[in-house]
């Protein structure tokens, strides 16, 4: 009986410090935005901009190309005619003007995919 006692003392021992481990490795661990930011293209912004903007969602469009512009704000010089298709695909898509915003980002889009 007191075998029992001190096995299942042992093995209660071992999984409280087994979960303290993982606790403390978690709170090591960066999470945080920028953690998965940092991974997030232009065209990634772009991509989700325009499925957005097919799906009638023009505020959430805008959030996704606002964000893909400024990440062409600094590119190579090759991608500038890619940032001009989408700067007219933002003025478009503000001036409710969808189908002109999805030609200009369909362009970008080609440009940003090497196919343009």
């Amino acid at each position: 009986m007191v075998q029992l006692k001190i096995k299942n003392t042992i093995l209660s021992a071992s999984v409280l410090l087994s979960a303290v481990l993982a606790l403390s490795i978690l709170a090591k661990a960066d999470f945080g935005p920028s953690a998965f930011a940092q991974t997030i293209t232009p065209k990634m912004h772009l991509d989700e901009g325009i499925k957005a903007l097919k799906a009638n969602d023009n505020q959430g469009a805008l959030m996704h190309l606002n964000e893909a512009d400024k990440g062409l704000a600094s590119s190579s010089s090759s991608d500038q005619s890619a940032k001009m298709h989408l700067d007219e695909g933002i003025k478009a898509l503000k001036a409710n003007d969808n189908q002109g915003a999805l030609m200009h980002l369909g362009v970008a889009d080609q440009i940003l995919s090497g196919s343009g």
